[in-house]
């Protein structure tokens, strides 16, 4: 190898030793000295003040605009600031960090045994009362954990049932509830939802549940009276629909109630043969595709 080679060989090394050298003093520099929060500046709706969600976010003047964890200030305005709903912290070199807000909305009630848990549309626990808040949906069955608080995201103590109402809120945050005025998910199998005060709409289980809610909105605009009253079952294949009106339902009710009252009194007689019922059993019911 002649000289000239490997001293170009040896400057080569010597310069990469310089450049490694270099980048890791720029990088303690740059989490020590260089890069510091000097300013912070806040955006977006809420009904918080700018030095409130500074203040929530942890994030001081002076610290290292490098080593600050943005994912963690976002998520502890979010827990620490019950109406906000997302948080999203950027760094803006050399010295400046943006927080930019997005106010919680309350959509929905959902009722317990004694008290009442306002949700945001993404889910977030708002509050807890002692009455409904008037002109929203409201949520029966839903089972939330004990030690939910305000700031917390919404669980149920059922992981099954807690997937099906987060996919409820979903749908609805992305298609709205209008008409919609309550939706039952005490059993996570029968899951129904009222329309309009008047329609019992029985949707199953959460599986397929943009197709059944489509479906049935469908059917109640176009097959249903404006002003009838009733139940709407969507078929466990989903496809198609069965509907008893409200004096079918009363009618149903009242032969059932018969019956009963036959039945009781043969009992009591001992006469097996006055167990037979009426023939009529229920009232039709009308089938839709």
């Amino acid at each position: 190898m002649s000289y000239t080679r490997k001293k170009k060989k040896n400057n080569s090394a010597t310069g990469i030793l310089v450049f490694l050298f270099a980048a890791a003093v720029f990088l303690l520099l740059s989490t020590t000295v260089f890069f510091n929060v000097e300013n912070i500046t806040v955006s977006g709706a809420s009904n918080y003040t700018a030095d409130e969600i500074i203040e929530a976010s942890g994030i001081k003047a002076g610290d290292n605009l490098v080593r600050t964890s943005t994912d963690k200030c976002a998520a502890q305005i979010e827990s620490r600031l019950v109406y906000i709903e997302n948080a999203k912290v950027t760094r803006s070199f050399p010295s400046t960090l943006v927080i930019t807000v997005e106010a919680s909305v309350p959509a929905a009630n959902f009722v317990c045994d004694d008290y009442i848990l306002l949700i945001s549309g993404g889910g977030k626990v708002l509050d807890k009362i002692q009455e409904e808040k008037a002109g929203l949906l409201d949520f029966m069955g839903t089972d939330p954990m004990p030690d939910l608080i305000p700031g917390a995201m919404f669980q149920s103590s059922d992981e099954h049932k807690d997937n099906a109402v987060k996919k409820l809120m979903e749908y609805f945050a992305e298609n709205g509830s209008e008409n919609i005025t309550s939706v039952d998910v005490t059993d996570r199998s029968e899951i129904s939802y009222t329309y309009d005060g008047r329609i019992t709409v029985k949707i199953g289980s959460i599986n397929d549940l943009e197709y059944k809610m489509k479906f049935s909105e469908e059917i109640i605009r176009t097959k249903i009276g404006e002003k009838t009253e009733g139940v709407l079952t969507i078929l466990s294949d989903s496809s198609g629909a069965s509907f008893l009106d409200k004096e079918s339902l009363e009618n149903n009710a009242r032969i059932y109630g018969e019956n009963m009252e036959l039945r009781n009194a043969a009992e009591t007689a001992g006469d097996e043969s006055s167990t037979e019922t009426s023939a009529e059993t229920s009232a039709p019911v009308q089938s839709m595709e």
